[in-house]
Formats: structure tokens, sequence, C-alpha cells
């Protein structure tokens, strides 16, 4: 719970868009990115695997980031954004909801997320590129004064482990932006593997029970257990001198 807490306010103070915020400081001011005038929020929907981003103070204290959008059960034309995590200490599950906006017409894909609709916790963020099936570039920046600003970005995918075209094709796109990419840093997503713990994932029956484990294998076994577990012998090594 205090973890939880700790990480809620990390959120609120770094004023992140959607995804806990990652981000980096440059020189000079924030570029302007063309629009993605075509894009359709209702093929955006759906989880969303952070993959890589920009290093992150709230991120330092969790992992397996998702971040799913889905419709606001409650006003038509609104969106909610949950972000998912776990902590790196138990693993206790994490969760955040924030409300999303599209509150420019004539770009679509410039997202306002906003915290508990408090108006002072709103932010914008775009939406560089996606296919909408395999990954997308979220991006924010901000202008921190005459010669200063600050950037984030987050490299998403549908898979949390996704394939290497994938990965090619979404830092293709920040490469050609200008952006940053020595300041990426790989989101863990060990969560999600087939298989986490000391034993596999076989059918009860077919595991060795502790207790039978000790006569089993003691000298002290039965004679009728000797004859079921023998030693296989192997064949001697003839002498060839």
């Amino acid at each position: 719970m205090f973890i939880n807490l700790v990480m809620l306010l990390l959120v609120m103070f770094t004023r992140s868009p959607g995804p806990v915020s990652g981000q980096i400081l440059r020189l000079g001011h924030c570029p302007s990115f063309s629009v993605l005038k075509d894009f359709e929020m209702d093929k955006y929907l759906g989880t969303w695997y952070q993959i890589e981003r920009y290093f992150s103070f709230p991120g330092m204290g969790g992992k397996c980031w998702t971040q799913t959008y889905y419709p606001d059960p409650e006003v038509e034309g609104r969106f909610k954004l949950r972000m998912d995590y776990r902590d790196f200490v138990v693993e206790n599950k994490m969760t955040t909801e924030m409300d999303i906006y599209q509150d420019m017409v004539d770009d679509p894909a410039t997202l306002t997320s906003q915290l508990f609709s408090m108006p002072f916790t709103a932010d914008d963020y775009q939406v560089l590129s996606t296919d909408y099936t395999n990954y997308a570039v979220e991006y924010r920046c901000e202008d921190r004064g005459l010669f200063q600003r600050r950037e984030s970005l987050w490299i998403l995918s549908r898979s949390p482990f996704p394939k290497s075209w994938v990965m090619k094709e979404a830092k293709s796109v920040v490469a050609s932006l200008g952006l940053k990419m020595s300041s990426l840093r790989p989101v863990t997503q060990d969560c999600f593997l087939p298989h986490r713990g000391p034993y596999s994932n076989r059918p009860y029956q077919q595991q060795i029970k502790r207790n039978h484990f000790i006569p089993m294998y003691s000298r002290a076994a039965t004679h009728e257990q000797q004859q079921k577990h023998k030693f296989i012998q192997l064949p001697k090594h003839h002498n060839f001198a």
C-alpha cells in the first residue's frame, strides 16, 4: 500500500501523460511534428506494453508496465487509460487510472491525460506513429525555459516480446524525427514469461511428491522400491591395450 501511494505521488508530481513520465532534458525548444490527421482512436484502444522509454523516476519502482485504453463508460466520446505494473520488491500488482481527452478537432493524435479529474494534472502528449496492431510511438515535450526542453518518449507494442522487425520499424520513426535514440531504456516485461518459478508447469500427478523422495532414493528403500527403481547398468568398456 505504501509503495503504491509513493508511486502515485510520483506520477502526479512528474505530471505524466498516459504512461508514467519518462523524461530527459535537452537544449532548444520543443520540435513541431506533423500531426496524424487520420488517427483513429477506436483502433488504438486496447492494451499496449511498454517496451522502451526514456528514463523516469516513477519507472524505477516498477516493472511490466502496460497501458490499456478503453471508452469511458459514463461519458460518450471520452476515454480512460489504466496503467498496470508490478513493484520490484514483492511484485504486487499496482494500478493507476486516468481520463483521456481528444480536445483538438484538427489534431486527433494529440491526447490529454488527467488524474482524478483535477485540471492541474492535465498534460498533452502525441501519438507520433502507429500501425494499431504492432507498435506505437508516444511523445511529450515541455519547454522549460529559453534554451531547454523536457522530453518523454515511449515505444509500445501489442506484445510484451515484439518481433525484431516491429522494434526496427518503431525505432526508425524515432530516428527519422531526430529524437534521441541513446536515451531509450528497455522496460522489463518478465512478468509475462510463460513460466516464472522453481517448478515446471507439469500436471500435479506427474510431479514427484516431497514425502516420496526420501524413501525412493535412500538406502533404507524397500525391496519393492528397489526393484521398481533399479539403476541402469552401463556396459563395460573392453580393454584394447
